[in-house]
């Protein structure tokens, strides 16, 4: 397929999704527990991985006979390069837009510029093997999951929105922040969630001050603590729930039902091992990492081959049902299976609390000018938290680059409280028959009820 252009695969995905769509609309299921992946309704017919929907500035409307308090901001990183390497890999990834310049402070001078400033750059030797590890990964200026400048121009697009609705629309945050005390800022270790919160405050607050007196403090767990995804190093029972889950009777019949494919896929990259043969997580990014770059599907290496046999490649039909396959994959992981609950506790529960207690908090007058959290992370942060709210199928879909979950606190007139949750630019709807709340304005108390239900009492000892 290495001749085959973007367009036509692109035509071929959205033919396939869209027929599939039809074939599957008499005997859909809004629920993928005791339900096949040909039978669940994906609801994905305007879905793309590629590109999250943002906030619209001309269309938000504020909650009618109330004033705004908080505003939680939980988002997924930019577009990205693949986080999964195959081997000979001829691509060429370029993140050359995508440079900070840095420098440390002398010891007992916070605010003070000791070393000059520096940038780092990631250079990928040539591939001869002399002196490195040839075709170990690709070409190019990027480092294995970088945010790529597609990625830092969806979180500036995002902050721009955010700035025409809350300084621009509703003049609730500073037109430029005369100190950080109003914004709190966590990312994960990982640097592409850095990058992506640099990106949207960038554009949420352009032409800030630079000087290191203005610089916005972002808080960082050790990755060992690390509570914004399922920290499986931290918490080993997270691995003993999602190894019931995956040998449960449905999981094994839906990978053998697919085997097929992943068997096909994983000899076309040349991969093996466990976690090829029992999640797709690592499909989904080999292959939508390059749709979402215009650049051809994989091929076989068939240098070691005489003769002029045609290299197999990957096909827009093989990436079409692969992102199936990782939709479904996640929804009955986190929402359906009747351990979904449990996992959630563990996986997520400990940030559901940091949001609540933030909340909280703020309510108590005790978290002093805040009025913008921004919480940087990865699909795997997302996505949980939209099982949590039981969000439909549309909006359990996997998250695409720069997805976004807005958390916003109002006090209403009579002096209750409600918060609204929106969804890459929609208010979130949950699935027909788990509506627990509208969350166009859930009252604080039910909305404190639903997170209880996930938040762990002693996350250590649930744990253990």
């Amino acid at each position: 397929m290495g001749a085959r252009t973007f367009n036509s695969v692109a035509v071929a995905i959205v033919a396939f999704a869209a027929a599939a769509a039809a074939a599957n609309a008499s005997p859909a299921s809004s629920s993928s527990f005791g339900v096949g992946v040909s039978a669940y309704a994906f609801d994905d017919a305007a879905y793309s991985y590629c590109d999250a929907n943002y906030p619209d500035d001309q269309a938000y409307r504020a909650v009618p006979d109330a004033k705004l308090e908080l505003v939680q901001l939980v988002v997924r990183h930019g577009d990205r390069t693949p986080v999964h390497l195959i081997p000979n890999d001829n691509t060429t990834w370029t993140c050359d837009g995508v440079a900070e310049n840095i420098y440390l402070n002398g010891a007992g001078q916070p605010e003070t510029n000791t070393t000059g400033a520096f940038r780092q750059l990631i250079e990928i030797p040539s591939w001869n093997g002399k002196y490195g590890y040839a075709n170990q990964v690709w070409r190019g200026t990027c480092d294995v999951g970088q945010l790529t400048d597609k990625g830092k121009s969806q979180h500036r697009m995002l902050g721009s929105k955010l700035r025409g609705i809350y300084v621009d629309k509703l003049g609730f945050l500073s037109a430029q922040p005369n100190n950080t005390d109003e914004i709190y800022v966590r990312t994960t270790h990982v640097w592409r969630t850095k990058n992506s919160a640099e990106s949207l405050l960038g554009a949420l607050w352009p032409k800030r001050d630079i000087t290191p007196q203005s610089a916005i403090p972002f808080h960082t767990y050790p990755k060992e603590i690390e509570t914004m995804y399922g920290n499986t190093d931290a918490c080993g029972k997270i691995r003993t729930l999602v190894s019931k889950i995956t040998d449960s009777e449905q999981f094994q019949a839906f990978l053998k039902e697919q085997g097929p494919l992943m068997a096909r896929l994983s000899g076309i990259f040349g991969v093996s091992g466990s976690s090829w043969k029992s999640s797709w997580d690592g499909y989904i990014d080999i292959l939508q990492a390059r749709h979402c770059h215009n650049i051809a599907l994989p091929c076989s290496d068939r240098s070691s081959i005489s003769g002029k046999a045609t290299p197999k490649c990957a096909t827009a039909e093989d990436s079409a049902q692969v992102l199936r396959n990782s939709h479904y994959e996640w929804v009955f992981m986190y929402r359906d299976h009747p351990l979904s609950h449990s996992y959630l506790g563990l996986v997520i529960g400990s940030l559901l609390g940091t949001l609540k207690d933030q909340m909280q908090e703020h309510i108590a007058g005790k978290t002093g000018n805040l009025k913008f959290a921004l919480y940087s992370g990865h699909d795997s942060t997302v996505a949980p938290l939209l099982a949590v709210l039981q969000a439909s199928n549309r909006n359990m879909l996997w998250p695409p680059y720069a997805s976004n979950i807005l958390f916003e606190l109002w006090k209403k007139n009579d002096g209750s409280r409600v918060v609204r949750v929106i969804y890459n630019g929609q208010v979130l709807k949950l699935q027909p028959e788990f509506e627990w709340c509208d969350l166009n304005a859930c009252a604080l108390d039910t909305f404190y009820k639903h997170l209880d239900e996930y938040i762990p009492d002693n996350i250590a000892s649930e744990c253990a």
